[in-house]
Order: structure tokens, then sequence, then C-alpha cells
């Protein structure tokens, strides 16, 4: 109820229409149903709808839906306070849970679902679980008690269409923008139960990721489908049944593309590089997303280049970390095409500009002007992202245009902070003529593939707090890795 309270809110105050209390629309949102795969009845794996899960807690009920409605008992006018003043307690939400009847041939194949009475015990912030054959009965006899300024208000909802028979004296807003991006903002501002869900999804992975790298110094991985099969099944154990996203194991040069996932490369005996593992596991609705990068070659310990790399990525990332705190914003000022004037988050590309210059992989160049011009890009095309989903925007500066957080921090956001350096051909061809690249150089280098490193953190008023609980250091992995 209270991320509901939250909603409304900011419908009050992105919404001028939405000036008093009764005056307000009602939520009608549906779940994810259980999918099958083309031309068949086997089932898909069951993944519940973000924005449901978030305003249900129901993260593994399918074919559900749910009405949230504000039942005020106030009856002053607010408008005169002004839109920004009016706040909605959690006691004042209504969020009623339908579910579908029990279906006789359902229970042959999968047997009995929980009960009405099971989930309400379950989901204890639920005001009632109805049968989906009730809710067009519940709307007409309930609206009229708790929006008495606007006996037919509006419905909002994320659906494009809805199944459920809703009586035709309501009107719906379906795929309703203003609904969306209320919600989008209320997740923004992660609650203290949130952080915990997320911080338990990185307890989860980071003992995954730890279990892994001892994996290397008792020699189990010889494929990056080992890797997985590992990190998956440890996850497992742990209790989260779940990746979070399609996970990343690649080797050599495999590291190199950001979004690698076939994962099905053997590993060469001889080989004396690095795997780089994307992965985090899911709990109850909420995402970790970590990244580390660890010699599996070499007796476990980095080869020089991917040391040198390997140092500098994680500079980066400690420039990067530095700087988050409330206040401070990512990336641009909005009403220009440029940098903010001392915005320590773009020094993780300073910090990589410096770096492959004293590597002299960058040349004829200062670090300002390495920066100014985008010579990292190549090397390093993205940027840190907010964890709850948000659309991201781009700007023109080059440093800038692959940067997907661009807004002012606040205490509780989560984002993740993943700087990398990769050496993709793909990427570098484009400037194989440049004369700010020692060739030379860069070809003893290219082997490394790539490196990242990335951890999920909460913001606070005077920095952040990590919650991704992984070793980082070049001593402390190969503490773990080295045989």
């Amino acid at each position: 109820r209270k991320h509901a309270a939250k909603v409304f809110e900011k419908l009050i105050h992105q919404n001028p229409g939405y000036y008093h209390r009764n005056n307000l629309p009602v939520i009608y949102l549906e779940g994810s149903c259980i999918g099958c795969r083309d031309d068949s009845d086997r089932e898909l794996p069951f993944h519940q709808e973000a924005n449901f899960m978030y305003l249900t807690g129901a993260h593994n009920l399918p074919e559900a839906s749910v009405l949230i409605m504000v039942r005020s008992t106030k009856e002053e006018e607010e408008g005169s306070k002004g839109r920004e003043s009016i706040t909605i307690d959690e006691s004042e939400i209504s969020t009623v849970l339908f579910i579908p009847p029990i279906d006789p041939a359902h229970v042959m194949w999968s047997g009995l679902p929980e009960t009405r009475e099971q989930i309400h015990g379950r989901l204890k912030d639920l005001s009632a679980v109805k049968y989906k054959n009730e809710l067009a009965s519940y709307l007409k006899n309930t609206i009229p008690t708790t929006h008495t300024t606007t006996p037919t208000p509006t419905i909002l909802s994320l659906a494009t269409s809805t199944t459920n028979t809703i009586s035709d004296q309501f009107t719906i807003s379906y795929n309703d923008s203003k609904l969306l991006n209320a919600i989008r903002e209320a997740r923004v501002i992660k609650t203290d139960q949130e952080i915990q869900l997320i911080a338990h999804a990185n307890q989860i992975s980071s003992d995954a990721h730890t279990s892994l790298m001892k994996s290397v110094h008792d020699r189990k991985i010889t494929s990056e489908s080992d890797a997985e099969i590992l990190f998956r099944s440890d996850c497992h154990r742990r209790g989260s049944k779940v990746q979070a996203y399609e996970p990343i194991f690649g080797y050599g040069v495999h590291a190199g593309t950001l979004h690698y996932t076939s994962n099905d490369a053997k590993i060469p005996s001889d080989f004396d590089g690095v795997l780089l593992v994307d992965a985090g596991c899911e709990s109850f609705g909420y995402a970790s997303d970590i990244t580390r990068t660890f010699p599996i070659g070499n007796r476990g310990k980095f080869i020089d280049e991917a040391r040198d790399i390997y140092q500098i990525v994680l500079d980066m990332q400690e420039a990067a970390l530095s700087t988050i705190k409330a206040g401070n914003r990512m990336g641009r000022d909005p009403n220009a095409n440029s940098l903010i004037s001392g915005n320590k988050f773009l020094w993780g590309h300073k910090v990589a500009a410096k770096g492959l210059i004293k590597l002299g992989i960058l040349k004829n160049l200062t670090v300002d002007e390495s920066y100014e011009n985008g010579h990292v890009i190549p090397f390093f095309p993205h940027g840190t992202h907010d964890v709850s989903g948000l659309p991201n925007g781009k700007g023109a500066h080059p440093t800038l245009k692959y940067l997907r957080l661009q807004r002012k921090l606040e205490a509780g956001n989560v984002v993740t902070v993943e700087p990398g350096l990769y050496f993709n051909q793909f990427l570098l061809d484009p400037v194989k003529g440049s004369d700010h690249i020692n060739h030379e150089v860069l070809v003893k280098y290219l082997k490394v593939g790539g490196i990242r490193i990335e951890d999920n953190v909460v913001v606070t008023q005077t920095g952040c707090v990590n919650l991704t609980k992984v070793v980082k250091t070049i001593d402390e992995i190969e503490k773990l890795t080295s045989y």
C-alpha cells in the first residue's frame, strides 16, 4: 500500500486534473500470464510484470489483476493548498486482488492453486482477494461510496486491452502514459524494505561470484558453459531459481562484446586470459546486477596486459563511486549539450584516458583532449544506469553519447556502477587510421578482450552504500583463483 500511495501522490503532483482525493482515478493492472512455446503447449518460465509486482507484492501469481483506489474519509477541499502539498497515507489505500477461479483441468495438470485465504495471509497488505468474475460487481458496488465528487471515475490501466468484464459505466484509459510516468517516478526511490530485498539478491549473487572464482583454483572451469552452470546452480542452492537477466560468461575476445550471451565456447587449455562474468539473480521480484572479471588461465593469475587494464577499470569505478550522493547530477546540464562543470562522475572517462595514455595505447593528446573529443569511447561505450529501469536521455557530447543515467540523484536511488574497457575489433576498426592510437601497442592488448567491474549501490545524502559483496582488487581476486 505504501507503493500505491506513492503512485497516487505522483499522479496528483504531475497532473493538474487531480486536485482532490475524491477526484482521483482508479488504477487497474493485469499481471503476467503463463505463456507457451510457439506452436506448443509447453509452458515458458513465468515472470511477473514488474509494475504489477511493485503494487501488489505478488511476484509469483499468474493471470491475476488488481484494482487500487483511494478510500478517503477526508472532506476538506485541498486544491487551495497546492497539489504538491497533498499526501496520501497508506491507510487510505484499497488494494483488491482478483485471481482466476479454480479450473478443474488446471488442477489435474498442475495441482490445486493457492486459495484466496492463503494468498491474503501471505500478502497481508492486500485489502481483499476475490475471483475475477466478481470484478464488475465489485466496481459497481464500491466506486459510488469512494468517489463522491466523481461517481464514474476514469480507470487507468497499463494494459492495451482487458479480457475482464468491467461495467460499461466506467471509462478505461488503456496504456495510460500518466499512470506509467507516475509508477516510474514512484519506483525511483526505494523503500527500506525494497533495499533489503535488493541487498538479499546481491548477497546470493555475491556468494555465487565468490564461489565461481574459487572454482578456478579447483580447476573446474573448462568452458563458458561450466562457469554458467556453476553460477546458476549456486544461486539455486541459495534460494534463487531465477536469473535477473540472461547472464554473460565470456572469455578472451568474447569479453569484448557487451551482451555476449552464447556462453558455449570451450576454453583452450593453454588460455592465459580472463573470464568476464556479468550475472545476478532475482529474489522475490528484486534483482542484482553484478560483474566481475578474473583470470582463469596463467595458474589463476592476471597476465601483465590484463592486470594493466583491470587496474584502470578499478580506478574508474572508484572515481565514480566517490562522487555518488544525493544532489549530484549524472551526465549533462539539461539545458545544454555540454558537460556539467566539475561533474565528477565523468571523471571515470578521464581516469580511463589517463590510464590508456600511460600505457601508450592513446598518444599525441592530453587527458582533457581525449575526454572532450571522446577518444575513450571505442574502449568504453556505455555508462551507469538506474536499476529501476527508467528511460534514459542521451546527449550530443561524444563522452555523453552512451551515458544512460542523466538525472539528479536522490537518497534511496539504487544504481549500478559498471565501468569497463573493451578491445572489440568491430568498435576499433573505425579508428584504425587515428593519429591518437598507437596500434603497435594496442595489438598487445587485444587478447584481453574486455574488463568490466559492476556493483549495485544505494544513494544516501552523504554518499552511497555498496550492496555488492564480492572482492575486486587484483590481490583479493588472485587469493581466490591462483593455484
